[in-house]
């Protein structure tokens, strides 16, 4: 799912409790929502690799490797995030 969905349906909710929220405010909060779901994203994709690195330190290069390869993911997937806008 588009990140601006994700944001739409998070605003829409809040319109919901709040409808006197002006457009300016939805878009406020809609950048908000973004920026946090990009923020999780990346959170998760860090938290991924303290958990592969901690296993395999026996193995120190797969786990550079796995690493390195769960950074590159994570590049591309903020870059995807950013184009979703």
């Amino acid at each position: 799912m588009p990140l601006q969905s994700i944001a739409e349906k998070a605003v829409a909710k809040i319109v919901e409790t709040e409808p006197s929220l002006s457009q300016e405010s939805q878009a406020a909060i809609a950048r908000i929502v973004e920026q946090a779901v990009m923020d999780a994203a990346v959170s998760a994709s860090q938290r991924c690799a303290n958990v592969v690195g901690a296993h395999l330190e026996h193995e120190e290069d797969k786990a550079h490797q796995i690493t390195e390869k769960i950074k590159r993911e994570e590049t591309a997937l903020v870059a995807n995030l950013m184009g979703m806008r």
